[in-house]
């Protein structure tokens, strides 16, 4: 029995390992062709994880594809309570608060709580994207109280009973 050289024998193997791989698979299909590539919004070149891409005459806005906090509402809303007194702030909703905040996501907690008289003063904290958080205090209600409304911007939330707890607020 006669032998091909190497040389000669290599190529066929090589070939014959390489179609093994596209059955089924990508690459060239059937007759040596490409399976068809293309770009649209249906199928885009990108990671189909970041979302549509813009189809002409799309007025939706700006794309946020590549922005953080994508999958987040525009704020978190943490609740609102009316706090009797004695009552405490449910610590899901400092969490949630907090958590927004510390991570940069815009967010919103409203909490009233009641005088040893019965008046209801509003506080409402506000989480910026800039980890700054206003905090709106209401005491108009206050039949004994001051009747103003005071506005202070805070950095480093943390949960409290009754509230938020701040680092430094001026």
């Amino acid at each position: 029995m006669k032998r091909l050289p190497t040389v000669l024998a290599t190529p066929f193997l090589l070939v014959g390992a390489l179609s093994a791989c596209t059955e089924g698979g990508s690459g060239p299909g059937p007759a040596g062709t490409s399976p068809a590539v293309s770009a649209s919004a249906e199928a885009p070149l990108v990671d189909p994880t970041l979302g549509r891409r813009a189809s002409p005459g799309w007025t939706e806005g700006p794309s946020t594809t590549l922005s953080p906090g994508q999958g987040m509402p525009a704020v978190v809303e943490c609740g609102d309570f009316d706090l009797d007194l004695g009552d405490t702030l449910p610590d899901r909703a400092a969490r949630c608060f907090v958590d927004a905040a510390q991570a940069g996501h815009p967010a919103r907690l409203r909490v009233t709580r009641l005088t040893t008289e019965g008046d209801p003063i509003p506080v409402t904290y506000t989480a910026g994207a800039d980890g700054l958080t206003e905090v709106v205090t209401d005491t108009r209600q206050d039949a004994f109280g001051s009747k103003v409304v005071t506005r202070e911007t805070c950095q480093g939330p943390s949960p409290a009973a009754y509230g938020i707890d701040f680092t430094k607020c001026t």
